[in-house]
């Protein structure tokens, strides 16, 4: 996105009026918010609540529009600081849920997304240890690993996912001070990618619920990874 950046003069020659106090700045900012919170609330809960299903016959969208829209509205409330309703966290939305069947495609996505949460587990320690503010990162390695360990549990004892004792670091982020958030962005978009599938995947309403789960999960690192790349950053 273009920023613009207005220069002024610190002295306009033969003017001696004062530049008016920038109120109007602080107006414009308070009701962006407002109108943006509003929006993220609104269309959230809208959205949601009709999204029972990802079928052509219950909507006007294609399953790809679906899901797409889904994100964007994901998006705008993480930028935000928004929680949507009607969704919980992953372990809350795994807790009673009906036991994966073996070999599923659904099955199949849940074991790379678990992989995939205990690498961000891995690497999460890793920045934490190397960081002098670690409380972020510590947030993250947790909410990681109960949910990796939370959707572990679906899974019969014949299928359950094999997990790496190591993961693979980029070289250069071996010998680094903190792991990068570059690093850590591109593995929030495989992520979102694969809950996304997931949601289409879906066959039940508790499956629906965990891939919901999981996606919010998901955009709501990536918004916490890079803030300043959201639209909806004002700066003035």
């Amino acid at each position: 996105m273009t920023q613009y950046q207005v220069v002024m003069s610190k002295e306009m020659t033969g003017s001696t009026t004062q530049p008016k106090p920038r109120l109007w700045r602080a107006v414009v900012l308070v009701i962006a918010l407002a109108a943006l919170i509003g929006l993220g609330i609104w269309v959230g809960a809208g959205f949601l609540k009709t999204s029972d299903s990802v079928t052509q016959q219950s909507s006007e969208l294609t399953p790809v529009q679906h899901t797409q829209e889904l994100k964007r509205t994901m998006r705008i409330s993480a930028a935000s600081d928004i929680t949507l309703p009607n969704i919980d966290s992953i372990p809350d939305a795994a807790q009673g849920a009906e036991p994966f069947a073996c070999g599923s495609r659904f099955a199949n996505a849940v074991d790379d997304a678990v992989v995939q949460l205990y690498g961000v587990d891995y690497l999460s320690t890793i920045g934490g240890a190397r960081l002098v503010d670690t409380q972020t990162w510590r947030t993250v390695q947790a909410q990681a690993q109960d949910s990796a360990q939370a959707l572990q549990r679906l899974f019969p004892d014949n299928c359950i996912p094999q997990v790496p004792v190591t993961f693979e670091v980029d070289d250069e982020l071996r010998f680094a001070d903190a792991i990068g958030t570059r690093h850590m962005l591109k593995m929030s978009d495989e992520l979102i990618e694969e809950w996304s599938q997931m949601y289409l995947l879906a066959e039940t309403p508790q499956q629906r619920d965990i891939a919901l789960a999981g996606l919010w999960q998901m955009i709501q690192w990536e918004s916490s990874w890079h803030p300043g790349g959201s639209p909806f950053a004002f700066e003035f």
